[in-house]
């Protein structure tokens, strides 16, 4: 197949350009200011696209024709500071017009969306819990109405709200468990709240989720969310990579989040009911037993 991928520099789309094209598939790694190595990938090509262009997103499609668009490019660092302009030119007209051009080109596309959709204190979520988007500056809220865009533009779509995700990427892409890695790089605790709750999940478990509803047994107009089997804090996943990594415990600073000088936010409880996900052909794994192959990986590589 050809798939699309936006966004192929960042987290999500790095690992899913390794993924895609070591099945076979000829991938489209679109980027905007930061290529990564992804000119050095066989069966992958890349292409620099600005989601804020509506006609170099039309002309891309139009070009390449895919049979899958995966988009996973948007702003999403609140700490960067994006004006709501910024966010909703990206984020929100970027996706409608990625999905207009789908549409017109006969290409299905899958929307990476997330579970700050939903309210803070939301707990047990799936696919019918009232949304409310309220954090994360702007960022949750772009990407609900990046959702409506994506269901009254394209033909044929599928929806994925994931959870906070953990793995590895590129230099500049910033998942969690990278985030602890780079504090103790630095020879610092890493700051780990005990108030935050999510069912975090392994990149490499949300690219096999999305290529079993989108490429393997596709579920066309369908929305589904997807996080790991466990719900934890922020701070019990800090200790338990920290025993997978060999890094002593003293390195993880467990704290509320009002406890951190200079942090904007507060605590959260967001846990995913994947059973619509699983009923589909897909199984999320432990972080443990994703730790274990994020390790052999890098011993690999």
């Amino acid at each position: 197949m050809v798939i699309l991928i936006t966004g192929a520099s960042g987290f999500v789309g790095w690992n899913a350009v390794r993924h895609f094209t070591e099945r076979g598939h000829d991938v489209v790694a679109t980027f905007h200011t930061f290529p990564h190595y992804l000119h050095q990938v066989a069966g992958c090509l890349p292409v620099p696209l600005d989601l804020a262009d509506g006609t170099a997103i039309d002309q891309v499609v139009a070009r390449f024709q895919p049979d899958v668009i995966l988009h996973t490019a948007a702003l999403s660092r609140p700490q960067e500071g994006y004006t709501p302009r910024q966010l909703h030119a990206v984020n929100v007209d970027g996706t409608g017009r990625l999905a207009a051009a789908a549409s017109a080109h006969g290409s299905a596309l899958v929307y990476l969306s997330t579970d700050l959709v939903y309210p803070s204190f939301a707990g047990r979520c799936d696919e019918l819990t009232p949304v409310d988007p309220s954090g994360a500056g702007g960022y949750s809220a772009s990407k609900l109405l990046g959702e409506e865009r994506v269901q009254a533009k394209a033909s044929r779509w599928v929806i994925l709200r994931s959870t906070l995700l953990f793995g590895d990427g590129t230099s500049r892409s910033n998942s969690f468990s990278q985030f602890i890695d780079r504090k103790w790089e630095a020879g610092e605790g890493a700051p780990l709240f005990s108030d935050q709750y999510r069912s975090f999940l392994y990149v490499g478990d949300l690219i096999r989720a999305i290529e079993q509803v989108a490429i393997t047994s596709p579920r066309w107009n369908e929305l589904f969310v997807s996080g790991g089997p466990e719900r934890m804090s922020r701070a019990e996943f800090g200790l338990r990579y920290a025993d997978a990594c060999g890094v002593d415990r003293s390195m993880c600073r467990v704290m509320r989040s009002d406890e951190l000088e200079g942090y904007v936010g507060g605590g959260s409880d967001i846990w995913l009911d994947t059973s619509k996900l699983r009923a589909a052909g897909w199984q999320p794994r432990t972080v443990e037993e994703c730790f274990i192959e994020m390790m052999a990986t890098r011993r690999a590589e």
